[in-house]
């Protein structure tokens, strides 16, 4: 029994930390939903619907990883980085509001931690602007 609770604590950080990693993800993943929700309102079948989405999910992150190593030009870097960090930071104080009203929080305390989450991902995602 009292391997339990650390082992819980462990798991759980470990789902919050896959969460806000995701986030930084948050442009590829919104363009392969929405490529995957097109197609289906279009009349493709569920499985090619998916299928349409996973690969304009897996195409956005290749055309990220392409420009990030063919463009030499500092402000379309810069540019680049700001097209994936917006979103990224955007998810992260979502994920973040959310788990404050979880806990309970006041709306105060909820919006400065989530705030602290939004800048912590928008870093994470500027020192990894290449996938």
């Amino acid at each position: 029994m009292p391997i339990l609770l650390p082992l819980t604590l462990i798991g759980f950080g470990y789902l919050i930390y896959q969460l806000f990693a995701g986030a930084t993800l948050a442009l590829p993943i919104a363009l392969g939903v929405a490529a995957g929700f097109g197609a289906s309102q279009l009349g493709c079948l569920p499985f090619m619907a998916f299928v349409l989405g996973a690969v304009a999910f897996m195409a956005a992150i290749a055309a990220s990883q392409l420009a990030a190593l063919k463009l030499t030009n500092p402000y379309a870097r810069i540019t680049l980085v700001i097209v994936f960090a917006v979103p990224a930071a955007l998810t992260g104080f979502s994920f973040a509001h959310a788990l404050g009203v979880l806990v309970g929080t006041s709306g105060i305390v909820t919006g400065l931690i989530a705030a602290v989450a939004c800048a912590a991902i928008a870093a994470h995602r500027l020192m990894r602007p290449a996938l």
